[in-house]
């Protein structure tokens, strides 16, 4: 992933997104290089993550957060809507989101 996202900057791309499914997301830009590392849960259905991360991860930015926080919520937004079947039906509301994001920061700690 990062190869070919260096590639695709080195051809004028200014930001590379690459999703991993389990294994979390890559970024690239100008600014440097991020592996996000995947959270854990208890997959059900993968249909739809990728929908979930990039939805997630454009209301994310556009809310202010950085790239790599942005990420960060993204992956976790989208591992949590692989934990039900199906694709819109599986997605998390927004107050559950952050109630179960607050949950896991506080385990961190």
């Amino acid at each position: 992933a990062e190869n070919c996202a260096r590639r695709l900057l080195d051809h004028g791309i200014r930001h590379v997104v690459i999703t991993l499914g389990s294994n979390g997301s890559f970024l690239a830009s100008s600014s440097g290089v991020h592996h996000i590392r995947p959270f854990p849960v208890a997959t059900i259905d993968t249909a739809g993550a990728g929908d979930a991360f990039i939805g997630s991860f454009s209301v994310f930015l556009s809310e202010g957060f950085s790239e790599v926080d942005a990420a960060n919520r993204a992956n976790f937004y989208a591992a949590l809507s692989t934990t039900g079947i199906g694709t819109q039906k599986s997605f998390w509301t927004r107050a559950r989101f952050e109630s179960e994001w607050a949950a896991r920061l506080a385990n961190c700690f």
